[in-house]
């Protein structure tokens, strides 16, 4: 079968391929464009990359491309998946691969806006010494988590010897339930993916429903959550605080932060970090796996972690 990797995974990966496979073809840069990208799959059946989304123009002219495999959990963020069904490439995934490192994230921002880390780390930058700030713990609090799914799952694992109490949202969940997540809980989590059903489900409505001793803690997706509406309510000091690695719209990494960044940056009770909840080394070493093993199951003609 014919493999290109047509950029660099990461260095776990480099170093797991070693000299393993020297039929594959591994590039050791990424396409600057799209039309590079189809120049290097030209003859692929089966790809990985990530960086030139996958459109309908790119399935068209690699006509032998029968399968893909993403770096990523969100694989739909990088495939035009109903593209990629109508020219009969699979895509495959790496499910669960960041969990642990996104929900260990994810308290530890809670836990760093709940003791006000954020207006510290602000005061002591203008050259102030104040120390008479005072937080809360999160033990004995009420968490509300939406979504089910790996990351959900792992923050559920890692509160479970705290005096917490924990109540989660997901699909199946009615409109009453969703609301009284918001209501009910002083933490709240978005983990879940962004899709049709949570595209703005955080909306303006629900941030006003939460209390002023709440905090909103996002490692799902920027658009799960009405933006402008969470920074009204932070910067007027309707809600506790938050905890945000995600945004609507992402600068490219590398590139300058951006004003919507920026202002949620400069709000005194707010985290922020660019996209980087899943990125650790163990993360990293298990992504290199994953990938490794689902295009070892495409050359024996039995794809694994299939992306529905």
């Amino acid at each position: 079968m014919n493999i290109v990797i047509a950029e660099p995974i990461n260095s776990a990966f480099k170093k797991l391929i070693g000299a393993r496979h020297p039929d594959w073809s591994i590039y050791d840069d990424s396409p600057k464009d799209k039309q590079e990208l189809i120049e290097r799959l030209r003859d692929a059946e089966a790809a990985s990359s990530y960086s030139v989304k996958y459109d309908r123009e790119i399935f068209q002219a690699c006509k032998k491309l029968k399968y893909l495999a993403i770096p990523a959990v969100g694989a739909n963020f990088f495939v035009d998946m109903e593209a990629a069904k109508e020219y009969g490439v699979t895509v495959m995934n790496c499910p669960g691969y960041n969990a642990q490192a996104v929900a260990e994230l994810a308290i530890g921002m809670a836990i760093a806006v709940a003791r006000k880390v954020p207006s510290q780390q602000h005061e002591l930058a203008s050259g102030l010494w104040h120390g008479a700030s005072h937080g809360f713990q999160i033990s004995g609090k009420k968490i509300g988590i939406i979504g089910n799914g790996n990351v959900s799952k792992r923050i559920q694992a890692l509160l479970s010897c705290w005096d917490v109490e924990i109540s989660v949202i997901d699909s199946t969940s009615t409109a009453e339930e969703v609301d009284a997540l918001f209501v009910q809980n002083q933490i709240i989590y978005v983990c879940c993916p962004l899709t049709e059903g949570t595209k703005g489900l955080v909306s303006a409505d629900r941030i006003n429903m939460m209390s002023q001793s709440t905090i909103l803690v996002n490692v799902g997706r920027g658009a799960v959550v009405d933006e402008r509406a969470l920074y009204v309510a932070l910067k007027d000091k309707k809600i506790y605080g938050a905890g945000l690695d995600v945004f609507v719209d992402e600068p490219e990494y590398g590139n300058e932060v951006s004003a919507v960044v920026k202002e949620f940056y400069d709000l005194g009770n707010t985290l922020v970090t660019p996209h980087v909840a899943g990125n650790s080394f163990e993360a990293s070493e298990k992504l290199a796996e994953m990938i490794y093993e689902n295009l070892m199951s495409c050359e024996a003609g039995s794809p694994i972690n299939i992306y529905d």
